[in-house]
């Protein structure tokens, strides 16, 4: 009898076990992680020209086919920016952060994602690393001579001096004078001295009536391929003597 109770008692296991097979559970699927990734640069400074970047992940999962595309994608305050991204092997891309990016200190974060280009499926995303903007090193400090004029005054010229000997007046990293007020810049007819020393003239259109200007220098290259670098700037200001009342 007692034979009969275990075998009923295993019947009874098995039966209730084979339920559970046919009542529909089915295992969760495996997720797979993002992509890790890494760069061979994570800090640039502010005004830097365009700044190329390599971007390695060891799991060879980087396309290069018309419907699966790998690119780099640098991202700031929710904003992305697709960059020009080179498809180098399935474990290595180059991408170039443009100068505009790399204008202003900035904490961003580089990632890849990888679909089809005309977004016919979300591509998917591989894990961001940060890449720091830092600020640039400090401008030259410059003074300035003479550093006010009465209005309706004629053309004037500037002597601009600064004891770092950071002028320059190569073809593509020209020293120029800039005369800005209320954010609008005006190019001063520059002549190069010496690395410490600059004359600039500005012209009697600019003086015509009362005004508070910056006077700084720039230095770069004149066509723009870069942000040029800025000296401090010194203040002059266009305004009546209280002798003309």
């Amino acid at each position: 009898m007692r034979d009969i109770r275990t075998l009923l008692l295993t019947l009874l296991v098995l039966m209730v076990g084979l339920a559970g097979c046919n009542s529909g559970y089915k295992p969760k699927p495996v997720i797979s992680a993002a992509l890790q990734i890494s760069i061979s640069a994570t800090s640039a400074a502010a005004g830097s020209p365009d700044f190329t970047l390599t971007i390695t992940s060891s799991f060879g999962q980087f396309y290069n086919t018309a419907d699966n595309l790998s690119q780099a994608v640098w991202l700031v305050n929710g904003s992305d920016n697709v960059l020009s991204t080179t498809f180098v092997s399935s474990s290595m891309l180059t991408a170039v952060i443009p100068a505009a990016l790399l204008s202003n200190p900035v904490k961003a974060q580089v990632f890849v994602e990888t679909g089809a280009p005309k977004g016919s499926v979300s591509p998917s995303k591989s894990f961001s690393v940060f890449f720091n903007v830092t600020p640039g090193p400090p401008g030259p400090r410059i003074s300035v001579s003479p550093t006010s004029a009465s209005p309706g005054s004629s053309d004037l010229t500037l002597t601009i001096t600064e004891s770092a000997g950071k002028f320059d007046n190569a073809l593509h990293n020209l020293s120029r004078a800039v005369w800005s007020v209320n954010g609008v810049d005006n190019v001063l007819t520059t002549t190069f001295v010496s690395n410490s020393m600059l004359t600039a003239v500005v012209p009697a259109t600019l003086l015509s009536g009362q005004a508070e200007a910056e006077v700084l220098v720039e230095t770069g290259d004149p066509a723009g391929s870069a942000p040029p670098a800025k000296s401090s700037s010194v203040t002059f200001e266009v305004e009546a003597s209280p002798w003309d009342y």
